[in-house]
């Protein structure tokens, strides 16, 4: 009867302007809530919950919701052999591109890979920042806000959220502003590697190649002992090529052709 009548009292909040006092609230005889007042989606805490035998509980029980991260009958999730650092497909590559853009600007001398990898800590330090902000993306961005449900790096990578929810507005929100936090998380990294506030000039991307190289070459000897190591590469990978593409030794993209002509 107290509930109801706070219940009463809330919804009339609007004309009388009465708050509820929920300091007040009369506390629960058991600790445990019924199964029908768990969150709809996957992972959450099966402990803090009992097994409901009203109609709500038959209800609820119901509606199944399969976990992401089974395996799938028939993939094979094995990882392929490992390779030595810069000697993976991308790196064999874009290499020799980036080593005839790279003699030409520095005057025909070689310029190696021990030397790009011979960095001063400005890879590390960036990497330390993007691993700081990823952390607080698969934190804040969970459709669970409990410290230990996690968004995992490919679903960052993806701009989606994998884990089942019968609200699907709820999912859309949390993806629209995950991707949002993440463009400008990438976006800050993007301007550090190529030394340049707001959207970079074609002589910034041109001037940013060994500085790209260099971060590549640190993430590919890092990536198997660093967090969100290769998402981290990809964001690399995609600035190294937009300064070749400056360069004229990757081809323009339709999207940039269309950019073009739309500025």
């Amino acid at each position: 009867m107290r509930l109801a009548e706070l219940c009463s009292q809330a919804v009339d909040y609007a004309k009388n302007g009465n708050p509820v006092n929920i300091d007040n609230l009369p506390k629960p005889l058991i600790r445990f809530k019924p199964d029908w007042h768990k969150a709809e989606v996957t992972g959450a805490h099966e402990l803090d919950y009992y097994v409901s035998d009203r109609a709500l509980g038959y209800l609820f029980r119901n509606v199944n919701l399969h976990d992401p991260k089974e395996l799938v009958e028939g993939f094979s999730t094995g990882h392929s052999e490992e390779t030595a650092p810069l000697e993976d497909a991308i790196t064999r590559a874009v290499e020799p591109l980036i080593r005839c853009t790279l003699d030409s600007m520095h005057n025909n001398d070689k310029y190696s890979s021990d030397k790009a990898y011979a960095d001063d800590g400005h890879a590390e330090q960036l990497h330390a920042q993007y691993v700081r902000e990823m952390r607080f993306i698969c934190v804040t961005h969970t459709l669970v806000d409990t410290p230990d449900v996690r968004l995992t790096e490919e679903e960052v990578v993806l701009g989606t959220i994998l884990a089942n929810c019968t609200q699907s507005r709820w999912r859309s929100n949390r993806s629209y502003r995950m991707k949002q936090h993440t463009k400008d998380l990438v976006a800050r990294i993007r301007s550090q590697i190529i030394q340049c506030e707001g959207p970079p000039t074609k002589e910034k991307l041109r001037a940013a190649l060994p500085r790209a190289w260099a971060v590549w070459c640190w993430a590919q000897h890092h990536r198997d002992d660093r967090e969100y190591i290769e998402s981290f590469a990809l964001l690399v990978l995609g600035t190294m090529l937009d300064s070749l593409r400056c360069h004229g030794k990757v081809p323009e993209t339709r999207s940039t052709r269309m950019k073009k002509i739309e500025g």
